[in-house]
């Protein structure tokens, strides 16, 4: 019988020791749900949510991060549900879920998923990153993750995906899916930079029933590079943001991307790449 591994279970210096060890116990032994008291957690240090664990959170469980790190990062065949993430430092500046293509979450077989999640900034510094993808190496790839019901407020970046060209061969963040997400009062809500293909590339990713609530400090809803991504959804009160410039930026490494947000005027986006379909 594989037995769920409770936190509090486990001794440490701090909340971060003690659940660190509960992954890392979880990752040698049968258990791999890893379960959180309903309780705040003091995080000041670094989670890494090992292969082939699952960190779930109870409903009154919540993270608050004191410092400026990493928060949480996920290898390969690992899992985090229900989170609550509150920024409790003004000098935060870090990522708060990250994912490297260096694990090489590939294939349908692999079962990472992040879903039911919170990412709020408790401060007005709007620092850091809410959800941040990275794939730079040789082999390095981020595909068939499924990102579900995430919702991200008062940050610098929403979500940031980068494939970086690698000294060798390729590197992609591909065929993921972002289902019902929700970003307010981001600087910028979703960025991508990549080339538009191989040798490093962010395409056929799917972005499905976006919510989006733009404030005064929002300079861009969305930027755009690779192939065949898809998003629609809704931007709200484009009128908040304090400038008349493009607010969505399929850039030249864009193509055949489609664009389904018609809240958003023709005026505010701007089309630099290829055969992509904006609004139709």
């Amino acid at each position: 019988m594989n037995e769920d591994i409770y936190v509090e279970n486990f001794s440490g210096g701090n909340d971060s020791l003690k659940i660190q060890a509960a992954i890392n116990y979880a990752r040698n032994h049968a258990g791999k749900n890893v379960k959180l008291g309903n309780r705040d957690y003091v995080i000041t240090a670094p989670i890494i949510i090992k292969q082939g664990v699952k960190l779930l959170f109870d409903y009154g469980t919540k993270f608050v991060v004191e410092g400026n790190f990493r928060v949480v990062e996920i290898q390969q065949n690992a899992s985090l549900e229900g989170a609550y993430i509150a920024i409790n430092d003004p000098a935060f500046d870090s990522e708060v879920i990250y994912l490297d293509g260096k694990y090489k979450y590939y294939n349908t077989w692999n079962r990472t998923h992040i879903r039911d999640i919170n990412i709020v900034n408790w401060h007005s510094s709007h620092k850091g990153i809410g959800l941040s993808l990275f794939s730079g190496g040789a082999g390095h790839e981020i595909s068939y993750v499924q990102f579900e019901n995430i919702k991200i407020a008062g940050l610098k970046i929403g979500m940031k995906l980068v494939a970086k060209r690698p000294s060798s061969g390729m590197s992609w963040i591909n065929a993921n899916r972002f289902l019902s997400l929700s970003l307010d009062d981001c600087i910028e809500m979703i960025s991508m930079t990549s080339s538009s293909t191989i040798p490093y590339e962010i395409s056929g990713n799917r972005f499905r029933d976006l919510q989006i609530q733009p404030t005064s400090i929002t300079t861009k809803i969305l930027r755009v590079s690779g192939q065949f991504n898809y998003f629609d959804g809704m931007v709200w009160d484009i009128s908040s943001i304090p400038h008349n410039n493009p607010v969505i930026d399929l850039t030249s490494y864009s193509m055949d991307t489609t664009l389904d947000i018609p809240s958003v005027p023709d005026g505010r986006i701007i089309d630099n790449g290829y055969r992509n379909k904006v609004n139709l």
